[in-house]
């Protein structure tokens, strides 16, 4: 630690003699946080959508950006527009890519009923071969991440470098969760119209949303409520089903866990759990943070996993993965 020592004269004099002295500027401030629906805006703009017409489903992409390819796998009720501020950081430094899942376009053609948790990872490797991608980048969110996981175990040669954040490989279903399946395999439209939607995502989240950011959590609510509920059920029935500790130690990808302290959707056990049983796992817990931060932390979660998947050397940073 470097100490510096202040001559007499200058630890005596006023505020005011030392800014005239010194000219010192004003002290900086923060700027202010960027505005999510601005975010929105302009990638909509500056996105490039596609459709691969898969083997199940149309399936709906879009990308950003240039450099080596990163694709991310959405949590299980959210729209797109939930990650574009993370996406946005990331584009500087990666071809983005972000798809739908099955269900979220009525006219997808997805039988929800046939399609398996297996048939996601394959979808995975089919919109990689459409893109006429090489080797991968991925990055899962909550849901996500289990078709990261699975990718991963399937293929591992495909993807250099892996990113996961509020992961599991397996859950206990909450109460709210039991009460969207149920519903939703019973009646049409959006997660918005759920029981106590905005109270159970208020009751789970908003705390870890601070008062400058209370338009952010205003838009979260929004974009959780565009999912279809049928949809939403689909994704929820694959999880009750779901058990992929068996895999995990067959994953060899380098491989970063994200997770926040507070999160109180995915608990802590699920972190430890993976640490533990992935070999090539590093594991980052990060305090005084939920599972929303692509909301709350967008820029910090960017960087950290653009920094994890493309480090730099110290002869500079690699333009695409090796390999």
């Amino acid at each position: 630690m470097t100490t510096v020592n202040e001559s007499p004269s200058t630890s005596t004099a006023t505020s005011a003699e030392s800014e005239t002295e010194i000219g010192a500027a004003p002290a900086a401030t923060c700027p202010p946080p960027a505005n999510f629906r601005k975010v929105a805006d302009d990638y909509d703009r500056d996105a490039r959508v596609g459709v691969w017409s898969g083997p199940r489903y149309k399936m709906t992409y879009r990308v950003l950006g240039q450099g080596p390819p990163l694709i991310l796998l959405p949590g299980v009720s959210s729209t797109y527009r939930g990650y574009l501020l993370t996406l946005r950081q990331l584009s500087e430094r990666f071809t983005t890519v972000v798809y739908d899942y099955p269900g979220d376009h009525p006219d997808d053609g997805a039988a929800l009923g046939s399609i398996t948790h297996d048939h996601l990872a394959d979808d995975l490797f089919g919109l990689i071969d459409h893109l006429n991608f090489g080797r991968v980048f991925l990055f899962g969110l909550s849901f996500g991440s289990t078709v990261v996981l699975k990718s991963l175990a399937r293929e591992p040669r495909r993807f250099p470098r892996a990113a996961v954040q509020g992961a599991f490989a397996r859950r206990k279903f909450t109460i709210p969760e039991k009460l969207a399946l149920w519903v939703g395999r019973r009646i049409p439209g959006r997660s918005r119209n759920l029981p106590l939607h905005d109270t159970i995502l208020t009751l789970n989240s908003k705390s870890h949303f601070p008062m400058i950011l209370e338009s952010r959590f205003r838009y979260y609510l929004d974009e959780n409520g565009r999912t279809p509920i049928r949809a939403l059920a689909h994704r929820l029935d694959l999880v009750s089903r779901l058990d992929l500790r068996p895999m995990l130690p067959r994953i060899t990808t380098p491989l970063l866990l994200v997770h926040g302290r507070e999160d109180r959707i995915v608990p802590e056990r699920s972190f430890e759990e993976l640490r533990s049983a992935v070999p090539s796992a590093t594991g980052l817990l990060v305090p005084l943070v939920g599972h929303q931060p692509h909301f709350t932390h967008a820029e910090l979660l960017a960087k950290t996993v653009g920094d994890w998947l493309l480090p730099c050397a110290p002869e500079g940073c690699p333009s695409e993965p090796k390999g």
